[in-house]
């Protein structure tokens, strides 16, 4: 019975999609993408801990919010900063067995590209990745996870299957219980 009710529920929403008005070009402006800014975080502890990060940014290396992206999602929420100097993607995940197995309440740390040079990420790293350790307590996130991705030009004797770095198939993940 259930089966038959989801059944008309999708061709009834197929159906809507195709006999539905074209709207006036103001309206579809409004509409065309959902806000990205913090506002969409909905859990309040998820949200003040990206503003901490969004004003670690903004401190140290002027990230205009236009540059952040925020997503919520049912496991947690993430922080995407496009900015070329120190770019960023954080993910906070809420329950357990999310991305990778890992434990639930963890901030995952993803990537941090700049077009600095390496020395001056490294550095700069170092301290982001100190503060990340003393936010992560303070707003009871337990856990401080990064997740590494391993090229060929990091060590010549890779191993590949199917032609593709292991790494690419799956990035090498380090968690760290803070408390």
């Amino acid at each position: 019975m259930t089966a038959l009710n989801n059944i008309n529920q999708l061709l009834s929403r197929v159906k809507n999609i195709f006999v539905r008005k074209a709207t006036p070009a103001t309206n579809a402006a409004t509409s065309a993408e959902p806000p990205t800014d913090i506002s969409v975080v909905s859990d309040s502890r998820l949200k003040a801990a990206l503003a901490d990060i969004e004003k670690y940014l903004a401190d140290n290396f002027g990230t205009p919010t236009t540059k952040l992206q925020y997503k919520e999602y049912t496991n947690g929420a993430s922080l995407t900063s496009e900015d070329a100097t120190f770019a960023v993607s954080l993910v906070i995940l809420t329950t357990a067995d999310g991305a990778f197995k890992l434990p639930d309440n963890v901030l995952l740390l993803g990537g941090v590209p700049s077009t600095n040079d390496i020395k001056w990420l490294a550095a700069e790293l170092r301290k982001f990745t100190n503060f990340l350790m003393q936010l992560c307590p303070k707003h009871r996130i337990q856990h401080l996870a990064f997740a590494f991705d391993k090229t060929e030009s990091d060590d010549p004797h890779f191993v590949k299957v199917n032609g593709l770095p292991l790494a690419q198939q799956e990035p090498d993940i380090t968690c760290l219980r803070l408390y």
